[in-house]
């Protein structure tokens, strides 16, 4: 039955045309309505752009609306990542920003570019409704599907979390171009005039090609069009047309592709294109195949031809003929890939959905498309209904990885689902009309049987209404229950920057005010150093040059970062210099309570969550530090290690006990869960000039003391000429402590003061024993003409593809490395090991033997000889051609990874062991920084970067 009726074209009643048109315009526009208000409902809550990328993508789109589009492909912007700057167009997502750009300049009237792209998520993802409608009409070949799976699309919660008020960045266009593809996609195979087919394909190519250079997930739509072009060879028995289709198809994304640098030929000449010109091949081979077999081995030699493809395409993966594409890229088609990266892990959307999280989107929606999955099983016979099956499969398995990825679950899911729910509507009506085409016949037979089929009508009658009532509280239920989980609610959240990038519901001035004083109280060239979270806020609203932000293209530098805030003081304090900071910006979040004392005006503050305070996890894990260290068992109370650090000084607070929620009592040390409690404590206060930060500006919400949330956001400038012997840094440390002992704060009990002066004397005796460190290594300080000097015979020679590189080791510093590095080279262990990451304006590092061939880049980085050795920290700067030792968080892990550095990176200093000097070949070495690179800095031609043999002299 129900292969019947997705098979059969629906009928066509003339008298009844117009009213079905009239009701099908109007479901559609309710969809689009419904999608509008709830993509909209954040609005109560300000006026603003939402979340972090989308201030950047304003102000890229303004850039091209001021300078138009070939400044905007020329942009290196300097304001970002500094000093080295940012290549826009080949970085970031252009084909949103010309998008944009070209529809504001049609539409945009006499609103601000700002309001404009406020609003264009919004209206984007409400127009993607109707490309939902017709995607699943065309898929199915019926309108009530469609109808069905526009309305869930507007209430999906994937889709309006990605797609709300300001949310500005690439999905929501990503997603509407995709749909618009794939429609057209799927339409073009359906049709049967060539002057509608070939417009639709080259059209759909465009479209698809357009949605991968606006979001790079969009890439994802060409998974299921490749593998149903594989399908259709197999199942259609005429191929000409699907082979023009995909030939016009494939051409037309690999073109648009290419039109930008990003994704450019990365796209075109990796695995997303490699599938895509590998299907399309097979098909055509395939259609030559079953024109020269009989039709009983048409099958048969059309899977010989698949299996070759298949071989071919597995030896260009194990050669490495390909550009590799970033990790993430790979965890998402392979979601079994653990996490790589601390950094990566720390993006909350990077999380991995759980069971729950696909229950709490998509309910009872999950069922009805298993349903949608057996009628399409159902349906073979119409080959549109296998793609609802690829594209449903294939978006659930895809969003496994990465929550961010629920959108390819909620695109597949609704597509199934209305299949599913309309098969149910259909079996559901049509008792009705059975029962009265036996109404109408009994009724001309006899009038005893007309009593007894009225019977039977009043029966299904019920049944229908038990039947339809059933179905709409199902389909009810998850949009109001329950009450802050429920579909609806979803929308119900504030714009990140007006809530602080918290999980609260509520609205602060405190980031808008900070970045409005930032830009009319700090000189132009100003560089303000933050976690990366903060750059795009600072470059755009602060119109000040931030050193990283969310675009995350140079991962040293964030570890840089995170290093300086965890690093003690000094070591911080450094590293900011070194990265040419004049401010540091950093943000916590936490609850003022009433004052322990009644004649203290001072609060009490509770921390977290959603500031700096709630990722120093992250900042200690990223910065290659270990969280025993500074945290207490729970991952989250601060040791007093945190508080030896630069973050640590930088927080404005003091411990002055921890409660215990369970029996009420405050204690002097850490007990498990009990909560720390702090009074506030400047450590570098307002118009202190000497002292190496002062607290030049704090929000409001941190000043007042009324109870309540505060939201903090602390902005200290860098004293540059601040210097101190070390004998000052002691007296200072002691200074410090003793002016907040006496700042009229008043801890809550006699213990808390014993806690807070025992305090005192750690930290003094910390700054003694460094006082002793730092002599002891001023013993062992060479200069650089000692280094080229001693020991001429004590070097080596590196012969690489590009030329030769020669070092001078250093055995009085690094005696075990240099001894080690020896011992691999005559053993031959480095000969034919590729330089495998290229770092430009920062290091070349090589070492790894799984790099000798290219079958496994994703291994890269991960080898050694299978033994470690212990550090041997020095006094040598790293500066421009200074050979260290590579190494993972520990500091004890080196083996046979080595790097160059490029440019002077004393922030790296005491952190990795220097063992050498390059004394010639520096140009040999520029060179191979050079070497064109793939998203992870690995060469994409290996042999470019390749280490021949490494003779010792």
């Amino acid at each position: 039955m129900a292969e019947k009726e997705f098979s059969k074209p629906e009928k066509k009643n003339n008298h009844r045309v117009k009213t079905r048109y009239l009701l099908i315009i109007a479901i559609i526009c309710l969809s689009f309505s419904i999608a509008f208000v709830l993509r909209a409902y954040p609005i109560k809550y300000g006026f603003y752009l939402n979340e972090f990328d989308p201030f950047f993508d304003y102000r890229a789109t303004n850039y091209i609306v001021d300078n138009g589009i070939d400044a905007y492909f020329k942009w290196h912007d300097f304001m970002s990542w500094y000093p080295d700057g940012r290549d826009i167009p080949g970085t970031s997502q252009s084909g949103l920003h010309i998008t944009a750009a070209v529809l504001y300049q049609i539409f945009g009237m006499n609103s601000s570019l700002m309001d404009f792209t406020i609003w264009f998520p919004v209206i984007i993802g409400s127009g993607s409704t109707v490309l939902m409608f017709l995607l699943v009409r065309c898929i199915t070949g019926k309108n009530v599907p469609g109808l069905i799976a526009s309305v869930f699309f507007a209430v999906s919660p994937a889709i309006i979390q990605r797609g709300n008020l300001g949310w500005f960045k690439s999905e929501p266009l990503g997603i509407f171009y995709g749909l618009g593809g794939t429609y057209l996609f799927i339409s073009a195979l359906k049709e049967r005039k060539y002057k509608f087919l070939i417009p639709k394909a080259i059209f759909s190519g465009v479209i698809l090609g357009l949605a991968g250079a606006s979001w790079g997930g969009a890439q994802y739509f060409v998974i299921p069009i490749s593998i149903f072009i594989v399908i259709l060879a197999f199942v259609s028995k005429d191929l000409k047309n699907p082979l023009l289709v995909s030939v016009l198809f494939t051409i037309s994304v690999l073109l648009v592709a290419l039109a930008f640098p990003r994704p450019g030929t990365s796209f075109v000449f990796g695995l997303q294109g490699m599938l895509l010109m590998g299907s399309t091949a097979f098909l055509f081979l395939s259609t030559i195949v079953k024109r020269k077999s009989s039709e009983k081995k048409a099958i048969r030699n059309t899977a010989i031809v698949f299996g070759i493809i298949v071989v071919i395409g597995i030896a260009i993966i194990s050669s490495g003929l390909y550009q590799s594409p970033s990790f993430r890229y790979l965890n998402s088609v392979n979601p079994f890939l653990s996490a790589q990266s601390a950094l990566v892990e720390s993006v909350a959307e990077h999380s991995m959905p759980t069971i729950v999280d696909y229950f709490r989107q998509f309910s009872v929606l999950i069922l009805f498309s298993g349903l949608g999955i057996w009628i399409a099983f159902k349906n073979k016979s119409n080959t549109t209904m296998i793609f609802a099956l690829i594209i449903g499969l294939t978006g659930i398995y895809i969003s496994a990885t990465f929550a961010r990825l629920l959108v390819f679950a909620s695109i597949g899911i609704v597509i199934l689902s209305s299949i599913g729910i309309y098969e149910i509507v259909r079996s559901i009506t049509s008792i009705r009309r059975d029962s009265e085409i036996q109404n109408t016949g009994s009724v001309q037979s006899n009038i005893k049987h007309a009593i007894t089929n009225k019977i039977k009508t009043r029966k299904h009658f019920f049944a229908y209404v038990g039947f339809s009532s059933i179905l709409i509280i199902m389909l009810t239920i998850p949009m109001v229950y329950d009450r802050n989980t429920n579909w609806i609610s979803s929308a119900d959240v504030p714009t990140s920057i007006a809530n602080g990038g918290t999980n609260y519901r509520l609205t602060t001035n405190d980031w808008i005010d900070t970045l409005d004083w930032i830009s009319k109280n700090t000189t132009k060239d100003s560089v303000i150093a933050s976690w990366w979270d903060y750059g795009y806020w600072i470059t755009t609203l602060g119109n000040r040059t931030s050193i990283a932000d969310n675009a995350t293209i140079n991962q040293t530098r964030i570890e840089s970062i995170a290093k300086m805030f965890m690093s003690p003081e000094e070591e911080g304090l450094k590293i900011a210099n070194n990265l040419k900071a004049d401010y540091i910006l950093v943000y916590v979040v936490g609850q003022k309570l009433p004052a322990f004392d009644p004649n203290s005006n001072s609060p009490i503050f509770v921390l977290g969550t959603g500031g700096d305070e709630s990722k120093k996890h992250w900042f200690i894990k990223i910065g290659g530090f270990d969280n025993n260290d500074f945290l207490e068992s729970n991952g989250e109370t601060p040791k007093q290690k945190y508080w030896d650090s630069l973050l640590g000084h930088m927080m404005p607070f003091r411990s002055i006990g921890y409660f215990n929620p369970t029996n009420g009592m405050v204690a002097p040390e850490y007990q498990p869960n009990s909560i720390p409690f702090y009074v506030k404590d400047i450590k570098y206060p307002k118009g202190n000039s000497s002292q190496p930060l002062t607290l030049e500006y704090a929000s409001k919400s941190f000043e007042n003391n009324n109870p309540g949330l505060f939201f903090g956001v602390l902005l200290y400038k860098v004293n540059n000429d601040f210097t101190s012997d070390n004998n000052n840094q002691i007296n200072n440390s002691s200074n410090f402590i003793g002016s907040n002992n006496s700042s009229g704060i008043e801890p809550a009990s006699a213990s808390a003061s014993a806690t807070a002066a025992a305090s005192v004397g750690k930290i003094s005796e910390i700054a003694v024993n460094n006082k002793s460190n730092i002599i002891n290594n001023n013993n062992t300080t060479l200069d650089n003409n000692n280094m080229t000097t001693n020991n001429t015979t004590n070097t080596a020679n590196i012969e690489t593809s590009q030329g030769q590189i020669k070092i001078q080791f250093l055995p009085d510093v690094a005696p075990k490395h240099v001894k080690n590095f020896q011992d691999l080279a005559k053993k031959g262990f480095y000969d034919g090991v590729a330089f495998h990451r290229l770092v430009k304006g920062f290091v070349i590092q090589a070492g790894d033997p799984n790099t000798k061939n290219d079958s496994n880049k994703e291994a890269w980085g991960t080898g050694g000889p299978g033994y470690t050795i212990n550090q041997e920290f020095n006094n040598i700067p790293h500066e421009r051609g200074i050979v260290s030792m590579a190494r993972t968080m520990d500091p004890n892990s080196a083996g046979s990874q080595f790097f160059i550095v490029l440019k002077d990176s004393k922030f790296l200093d005491n952190q990795y062991t220097v063992f050498g000097k390059v004394t010639e070949g520096m140009d040999v070495v520029d060179k191979i920084a050079n070497v064109s690179t793939n998203a992870m800095d690995q060469p994409v031609d290996s042999n470019l970067a390749r280490i021949n043999k490494i003779t010792i002299n």
